[in-house]
């Protein structure tokens, strides 16, 4: 643990949240530390926060302070590693202040400096089997997840997003055009990741391929479609997943609909007020999941499951699931308008440029 340059950490009292979204974005720690006028650490605000406050409906230009922890958790000078790594995993954080004795800030401790790379047994699960029929007729000669946008398929961005995150044991389940999938992953990322390919004899929905695994996770894992363009960190979300002790995490983005008329409030047949053009906002299912182990045994085998039945299902039976709101650029290549959407957006996005409303 040594000291590094503390001023792309920290932020002073008077910042908003977006600046404060800024910071956390470029210091890719997941935090940012708010500090008074003599360096003390008054408060900190973690990726998880900011979504947290997002699914509120506050605004982002409301002070840090109306999101920061006040009392966070930290360690004074001189702690163990081994204790450090214990109180990490114990409360599900990834980052902790080290303090000296006068409360004035003298490091930040990254889990990731504690353990060494990545753990064997995280995956990752793609839904690459669907035939993209509203993609047709492009997709009559190739299958929707190796469609290119920009210089590189979609599969790939996705694939992409999960080394960034460590996360080096992939599956992908294919069914339509298997074969292009199977021999496009061999030849473009055949080093350093494990891939492997699960082949739906039928098909099984969003859900049941999962049933496909050669044997059970051994932690919460993430699942994505295979069409998604995204460029949400998947290790945050899998952080915020572990700190809300849920079985499911479903990511979420938001959908504004305007109505083009002036929408009447009534009271009975009396007319109370008149909204021009009024924006409805709701969040929407990303098609992005963190599923605990124990999840898997609701879905049944061989037959089309989709997510939306699982989440029923576990809802029906009363287990927890929370809602993670993906701020960053994401998009589901669906159709063709989208298709066109995202070709026009990706330089935007591969230069970092966060979508946060």
């Amino acid at each position: 643990m040594t000291n590094r340059d503390l001023s792309k950490l920290c932020l002073e009292e008077s910042s908003t949240v977006r600046e404060c979204i800024e910071l956390i974005d470029k210091n890719k720690q997941g935090v940012a530390l708010i500090l008074d006028d003599a360096g003390q650490l008054k408060g900190t605000v973690t990726d998880g926060d900011i979504r947290r406050f997002i699914l509120a409906g506050r605004s982002l230009d409301q002070l840090t302070t109306q999101v920061m922890w006040t009392s966070p958790l930290t360690v004074p000078v001189g702690t163990s590693r081994a204790d450090i790594r214990g109180m990490m995993l114990k409360n599900h954080v990834r980052n902790i202040p080290m303090l000296h004795k006068d409360g004035r800030l003298h490091d930040l401790v990254n889990l990731s400096e504690l353990v060494n790379g990545a753990e064997d047994d995280q995956i990752a699960f793609i839904m690459a089997g669907g035939e993209g029929k509203r993609l047709r007729p492009l997709t009559e000669t190739i299958p929707k997840p190796l469609i290119k946008v920009g210089e590189k398929p979609i599969i790939a961005g996705i694939i992409e997003g999960f080394r960034d995150a460590g996360i080096m044991n992939i599956f992908v389940s294919v069914n339509y055009k298997s074969q292009a999938i199977e021999e496009y992953l061999d030849k473009n990322f055949n080093h350093g990741l494990k891939l492997t390919c699960l082949k739906e004899k039928m098909k099984l929905g969003t859900a049941g391929a999962l049933t496909l695994l050669p044997e059970p996770p051994t932690q919460p894992f993430i699942v994505i479609n295979g069409d998604i363009i995204t460029r949400t960190n998947f290790g945050r979300l899998l952080e915020f997943h572990n700190q809300h002790r849920c079985v499911m995490t479903v990511a979420a983005t938001q959908y504004v609909l305007e109505i083009p008329y002036g929408v009447l409030e009534l009271c009975g047949h009396y007319m109370m007020d008149v909204k021009e053009k009024p924006e409805k906002k709701f969040l929407c299912n990303a098609g992005i999941y963190v599923i605990n182990p124990e999840v898997l045994s609701f879905i049944p085998s061989d037959t089309m499951f989709d997510m939306t039945d699982l989440i029923r299902t576990l809802v029906n039976r009363g287990l927890p699931i929370t809602t993670f709101p993906i701020r960053e650029y994401w998009l589901d290549v669906g159709q063709f308008d989208e298709l066109q959407k995202a070709r026009n957006d990706i330089e935007k996005v591969d230069n970092g440029k966060a979508v946060a409303e």
